[in-house]
């Protein structure tokens, strides 16, 4: 139908703009967390770009639903406004013809947050923990940090670089202590580069014009050594195993285990599509404003009612995880009280009369 199209593009007009608009608040801050980890070392600058990828597919999850909200409400408010509801109104259109206008788009949005939640996002948790373990396994060269000390393996020592390129194969001015035996050694070099043998493999630091002083501490019994180059094997560490977490679980392992922690997290996944159908019965009744009002009139009200509803289901989940809920209540009774909350909202503009008389007048007539 012609209208039902018309107001499914208004819909989605403002939905692909509030999601942008969220999408790259979340994208700056989580570009700037992942800088900050680069500067630690906990990752390295060619991981960044993998990482933000994953971010923003688990970040997804929570965008969505709200998006859709936020896009039914104001693009609803704004028709309210220019008086165009006033005219479907007077054509017949009720708020439940409405909400079956946007139905369609409801349905499309919940099997796209299933993929996400179910499928795609503990993919991506997967992926990023293991992105983890494999920059800490990684060589203590690879992971160095111009102007940082950086812990060498095991805690044998202490490495110091002042310059390296962004690889990371050409290094300035750099310092080591390192404990052996009871022996401590330092190296200072003007200079290196890493090299790998072709034929083993193996990874080497050259240090270029340096000095190494090696004896045990307290003790007079140094050995200084000058060199103009010192060859270094670096041990690669393995990747340590991973403990993953119920985010990271893949979906049908939490549906055959019975602990609550995991049947929490699959109601959980579960309920962020239902999510989305209550938040467009939500949304419809909230979008309804004067003319007078504006368009923005109900936003407040209809951010406080999301926030109240995923707080709940945060309570819920934690109730479940503790064992203090049984599954068969779980978090859907917070779906159930919310329903029921839109269901009010929309008799309420509409009402009870007018909905029996639509749906079962014309059996009397």
């Amino acid at each position: 139908m012609i209208i039902d199209r018309y107001l499914i593009k208004e819909v989605v007009l403002t939905l692909l703009g509030v999601a942008l608009v969220l999408l790259m608040i979340a994208v700056s801050g989580q570009l700037a967390s992942l800088f900050a980890k680069v500067v630690e070392g906990i990752l390295t600058v060619d991981t960044v770009l993998s990482m933000l990828w994953l971010k923003i597919l688990v970040t997804l999850v929570f965008i969505l639903p709200l998006s859709l909200y936020l896009g039914i409400l104001l693009a609803f408010s704004r028709l309210y406004k220019d008086s165009e509801m006033v005219v479907l109104t007077a054509c017949g259109m009720g708020k439940f013809r409405i909400l079956r206008a946007v139905l369609g788009l409801a349905i499309f949005m919940a099997l796209l947050q299933a993929a996400l939640t179910l499928v795609i996002a503990p993919w991506a948790e997967v992926r990023t923990q293991q992105i983890y373990a494999e920059v800490e396994a990684q060589s203590d060269v690879k992971g160095i940090v111009p102007g940082r000390f950086k812990e060498l393996q095991d805690g044998v020592g202490v490495l110091y670089v002042q310059e390296a390129n962004e690889e990371r194969t050409r290094i300035k001015n750099l310092f080591v202590q390192q404990y052996q035996q009871n022996n401590m050694a330092v190296i200072s070099a003007a200079g290196g580069r890493q090299y790998v043998d072709k034929e083993t493999g193996d990874r080497f630091v050259v240090l270029e014009n340096g000095s190494r002083y090696e004896g045990q501490p307290n003790k007079g019994n140094y050995a200084i050594i000058k060199f103009d180059e010192h060859g270094v094997r670096i041990k690669e560490r393995d990747v340590a195993s991973i403990r993953y977490k119920h985010y990271s679980i893949p979906t049908i392992d939490l549906y055959k285990s019975n602990k609550p922690g995991d049947t929490a997290e699959l109601q959980s996944r579960i309920s962020s599509a239902i999510l989305v159908f209550v938040l467009t019965l939500l949304a419809v009744p909230l979008s309804r404003t004067s003319p007078r009002q504006g368009r923005y009139a109900k936003l407040a009200i209809a951010l406080l009612l999301y926030i109240t509803y995923t707080n709940l289901l945060n309570v819920a989940r934690a109730w479940l995880t503790r064992g203090e809920l049984p599954p068969i209540v779980g978090l859907w009774w917070v779906h159930i009280v919310m329903i029921i909350v839109g269901l009010v909202l929309m008799f309420k503009q509409t009402g009870f009369k007018y909905l029996m008389q639509h749906y079962f007048g014309k059996r009397a007539t």
